[in-house]
């Protein structure tokens, strides 16, 4: 992940991190000083007394040794409770990965799905938020010097819309939810998915019901073999801009993502890995130590 979201995460997770850390620095301290003890108590009495007079001589001249095996214990404690911001789980049936991280979509490798609206405008800033995912993607094929619209065009030409809407700003042909168009930047693939229906005074919306749809008919497009790639990396969908309940929640949209994932993949899969990547502003909702126990549940019962 970006150092700036690594950042941020452990922030937000410093408590947990300085208290988990102490218990575990007390504990074993205790339980060296434990055993310490337990083997005085078998040793010889004049063992015992010659330790007992040693131990003052070689404390007040190797102090250090001491302080360094504390900073010692101090480390392995915080090292083994730093926050984890990735979850990793291979589904033995079908042989796939499915990984859970905090992390820049634009910046792994594999292809990369950026959710859209149904019409597939690239009219940054007057339909399309720059601070969006689809917004920073634009802004990447700009810097590229990749005509995505041109790419989009002809991704959807023998496609048949499901409506056209002359009233909607910019394009007016809308295509079903779940809908992809694979457009190439450099040498990097990209997937563009139908993702939120656009209205005519340029919001977008979504229910949960389309939502899952949705999910559903992206992973069987992306199953098509002229689309099939070894890694996909998916943002975690509808999380900003989008008109969803307040109670669906990000770990409820990752769950669902996953679920529809292996309903699909019983049929035929569209890739090895699936790499969901979640927002350094949404990490915080997410418990990534308990996601690979949370994705093997769903595995075993994808059917929504």
């Amino acid at each position: 992940m970006d150092n700036s979201g690594k950042r941020k995460y452990v922030l937000l997770h410093w408590k947990r991190l300085v208290r988990k850390s102490m218990l575990d620095f007390l504990q074993w301290s205790v339980m060296t000083i434990t055993i310490a003890g337990s083997l005085v108590a078998f040793l010889p009495t004049e063992k015992v007394i010659w330790l007992k007079a040693a131990i003052p001589y070689y404390m007040s001249t190797y102090w250090w040794l001491a302080l360094l095996l504390l900073l010692a214990f101090m480390s392995i404690a915080v090292a083994c409770n730093w926050p984890h911001t990735r979850a990793a789980y291979k589904d033995k049936k079908t042989d796939i990965w499915v990984i859970i991280e905090c992390c820049d979509l634009l910046q792994q490798k594999g292809l990369k799905v950026i959710h859209t609206v149904d019409t597939f405008d690239t009219d940054l800033g007057q339909i399309i938020s720059p601070k969006s995912l689809h917004g920073a993607f634009l802004k990447l094929c700009e810097q590229a010097g990749v005509n995505v619209a041109e790419q989009i065009d002809a991704a959807l030409e023998r496609r048949v819309p499901r409506t056209v809407d002359e009233s909607l700003p910019g394009r007016k042909r809308q295509y079903g939810l779940g809908t992809i168009c694979h457009v190439d930047v450099g040498s990097e693939p990209f997937s563009c998915v139908a993702f939120t229906r656009l209205k005519p005074n340029g919001t977008i919306e979504i229910t949960k019901e389309e939502y899952i749809r949705c999910l559903k008919q992206m992973w069987r497009n992306l199953s098509d073999p002229l689309n099939r790639n070894d890694m996909i990396n998916v943002a975690v969908m509808g999380n900003r801009f989008v008109d969803l309940p307040a109670e669906f929640s990000t770990e409820q949209k990752i769950d669902l993502m996953i679920q529809t994932f292996f309903a699909v993949a019983r049929e035929k899969s569209c890739c090895r890995v699936l790499r969901i990547c979640v927002h350094p502003d949404n990490a915080p909702d997410i418990d990534f130590e308990k996601y690979p126990v949370i994705i093997e549940h769903l595995a075993k019962r994808p059917v929504i």
